[in-house]
């Protein structure tokens, strides 16, 4: 069972990463700014246009002012991050937190993320049923890349004992190895137009959750190793036996709604305000431990783990159970266009008289849209991990574990919960398209930023949480019914950086009461500086009829 604590301790490293699929949205801590190839390459600014079936999640109301249509569209995520870990005070931390030789150099503790293309897909509908009334259904889930892949082994490097080693644990292996996650927000819509200048939406979600993480933990836990002369702290993974721990999880019902206006006081102006609530992902967890995972030289032991012998190995099924709170989001959208005044120029999908279609590329010179956007991150404060009882079938919270006899009076912890302490975001985009063509080409583009998500000090590999923004640019061609959109986007991310002074701890299995707090590794394992880096190109198409 000792190699199930130490599945815990990776688990609750890893569901720290959980919060959805991956990383920021309208300001929420999952994604951001949305999805949507016109959206993108107006910086965001697209709430009160919403001109593309994609509003049966992003906009309900605008429905009934669209033509029946069918959108699907794809993200090419490019995301590339970085981690330089340190000890207190910023004193640097070896790969893997393992000792250099006294009197050497220090020793480079960088590691970084393979910008590797990450697909993300999306698809809607749109059908009119009268002229008053509109119904939708879309598919999309977080702007975000949805899998990420760190390091657990470094370059090589001298050791305390003057060896050179190669491939020595990673100093980002208790936050994150690999994550693994998608999200899809199945959305289904309803519009209806009491005007011709005001009407209101309301959809459903069924939200589907799949993840699977991987990272470290460990099994013993003592004060940090003293500071060498080369001014390093360390993990002491070789004696106290890290473990390597995969989470799987998944919640099928994760239900939610958003809501919205649309109002036009004015022939120019449009006004739209947009609201979204979903439940939390509450989820059973299945785990797998490998201990033993390191020599004493910080090389991988590829002798003494989990798939070499079954005392170094834990497979439990629904372990233990997940809570990650999904923030509230709400946005509020001014538009400004200006009408063109050639009707006979529109497509023949928009009727000349009776029921209302907006068709910017066809009726507008230029518009420009200002959107303020606000996301309730503050409503997570933790992802709570918890494990089942020791009294419960296979019991494993508060049960005790023994790894090759290392440690006797280790036990699984009742409670793997990881800080985060998200805060409120906010947010302003400021986009809009100039049709060069009327009828056949437009290009756009606009920006955005938002507030910080988190304090340095409890930076995470899951989420970027420094202030962000964007900068972007596309078109569409039109093609007789069908639109063709592309567009670019490049987000900057604040670097994090606490100095090596952060707040999160590595789970356990020690429970030793000599120990503060229980559970925990006594060092802290997210010092240092945290960069990300986000380009992403998109493509799309809309047929209208």
């Amino acid at each position: 069972m000792r190699m199930t604590q130490r599945t815990t301790g990776v688990a609750i490293a890893i569901l720290t990463v959980l919060g959805a699929t991956t990383e920021a949205r309208a300001s929420s801590g999952l994604d951001s700014p949305e999805n949507g190839v016109v959206q993108v390459g107006r910086g965001g600014a697209w709430l009160a246009r919403s001109d593309d079936p994609l509003a049966a999640y992003y906009n309900p109301a605008a429905m009934s002012f669209q033509a029946s249509g069918v959108h699907v569209g794809l993200h090419l995520m490019f995301q590339s991050q970085c981690y330089e870990r340190k000890g207190p005070g910023g004193t640097l931390v070896s790969p893997g937190g393992g000792v250099p030789a006294p009197g050497t150099s220090g020793i480079a503790s960088d590691v970084c993320t393979a910008a590797h293309p990450f697909p993300n897909p999306q698809i809607a509908g749109v059908f009119r049923i009268t002229d008053k009334l509109a119904i939708g259904l879309g598919v999309v889930g977080p702007h975000a890349a949805g899998k990420k892949v760190w390091p657990d082994s470094t370059g090589s490097y001298t050791n305390s004992v003057g060896s050179q080693v190669s491939g020595s644990p990673a100093p980002n292996r208790y936050l994150l190895v690999s994550a693994d996650s998608l999200m899809i927000f199945p959305t289904l819509s309803a519009s209806y137009a009491f005007t011709d200048d005001f009407s209101i939406g309301a959809g459903f979600i069924w939200g589907i959750a799949s993840v699977e993480f991987v990272n470290y933990a460990e099994v013993l836990s003592t004060p940090p190793l003293p500071k060498t002369a080369a001014g390093t702290v360390s993990d002491d993974y070789a004696g106290h036996f890290d473990a390597k721990a995969r989470l799987r999880t998944k919640d099928l019902f994760v239900p939610g709604l958003v809501a919205s206006a649309m109002w036009s006081p004015h022939e120019r102006i449009d006004v739209a305000g947009w609201f979204k609530w979903q439940d939390a992902i509450r989820a059973k967890t299945d785990l797998y431990v490998e201990s033993h995972y390191w020599k004493p030289n910080g090389s991988e032991d590829t002798t003494d783990k989990g798939h070499t012998s079954a005392a170094n190995q834990t497979d439990v099924k629904e372990a233990g159970t997940i809570k990650f709170q999904i923030p509230m989001e709400a946005r509020l959208g001014l538009r400004y266009h200006h009408p063109r005044a050639n009707p006979e120029a529109a497509p023949s999908w928009v009727p000349k008289t009776g029921r209302k279609v907006r068709d910017p590329l066809s009726q507008d010179v230029f518009d420009v849209s200002l959107d303020f956007t606000w996301a309730n991150n503050s409503s997570v404060d933790n992802l709570e991990l918890r494990f089942r009882g020791p009294t419960s079938a296979g019991g494993i919270g508060g049960d005790p574990i023994t790894i090759n006899g290392v440690c006797a009076t280790c036990f699984v912890p009742p409670n793997g919960d990881v800080p985060h302490k998200w805060k409120d975001v906010f947010g302003a985009r400021l986009g809009g398209d100039v049709v060069i063509l009327p009828n056949r080409l437009a290009l756009r583009a606009g920006g955005w930023v938002e507030t910080r998500l988190q304090d340095d000090a409890y930076l995470n590999l899951d989420f970027p949480g420094g202030m962000k923004g964007g900068v972007a640019g596309g078109a569409t061609l039109r093609l007789g019914p069908v639109d063709i959109s592309a567009a670019y986007q490049h987000t900057f991310y604040a670097t994090m950086d606490n100095g090596g002074n952060g707040e999160i701890r590595a789970l356990s299995g020690d429970a030793s009461a000599t120990l503060s707090p229980q559970y925990r590794s006594q060092q802290v394992i997210n010092g240092g500086k945290f960069s990300t880096v986000l380009n992403e190109v998109a493509l799309g198409g809309t047929l209208r009829f």
